[in-house]
């Protein structure tokens, strides 16, 4: 009887969390999902394009960047605006970033929807190293082989066995 209580005890609380664990799932109203646009951008909504540059404008700080979107299949166009707080990889300015230059960003969307740089990071090909010209060759005498050696050599016929005279010698 005691198991029997038991049993029903914990299907009960089981059902109890069952129940209440689904009110505790409920999706909040959107409002208090996401945040609104007048607060700024976060950290966490930082997004990354990779792809090559198009075109400079250097008086606005606008780099124009062609890049392939994945969701759709299609080559794509976007205008990154770089200010001050923009960190630089492997080149000291702005004015290094030229057209035809691959280019990773990691930047966030403003609330007025500009594209803001965070980071970006141009990759530089590397080089290959050239390579050496090879050491000048020596002239080496070359030996000559002995007559019978050539003929042995230019006969598609196996050398025949010394015979019993010539191992007397």
């Amino acid at each position: 009887m005691g198991k029997k209580v038991t049993f029903i005890s914990i299907g009960l609380i089981c059902l109890l969390f069952a129940y209440t664990g689904g009110g505790f799932a409920q999706e909040q109203p959107a409002s208090a999902q996401t945040p609104k646009a007048e607060e700024g951008a976060v950290e966490s909504d930082i997004l990354w394009l990779w792809g090559e540059v198009s075109s400079i404008d250097s008086q606005n700080k606008n780099l124009l960047v062609k890049y392939f979107d994945y969701e759709t299949d299609q080559e794509k166009e976007m205008t990154v605006a770089v200010d001050n707080k923009t960190i630089l990889d492997n080149i000291k300015s702005f004015d290094e970033i030229k057209p035809q230059d691959t280019v990773s960003i990691d930047y966030i969307v403003s609330p007025d929807g500009k594209s803001i740089a965070k980071n970006i990071s141009i990759e530089k090909p590397e080089i290959a190293p050239e390579p050496q010209a090879a050491p000048p060759q020596t002239s080496t005498p070359q030996v000559q082989p002995s007559s019978s050696a050539q003929e042995n050599a230019t006969s598609s016929e196996p050398p025949a066995a010394p015979t019993a005279t010539e191992n007397n010698n």
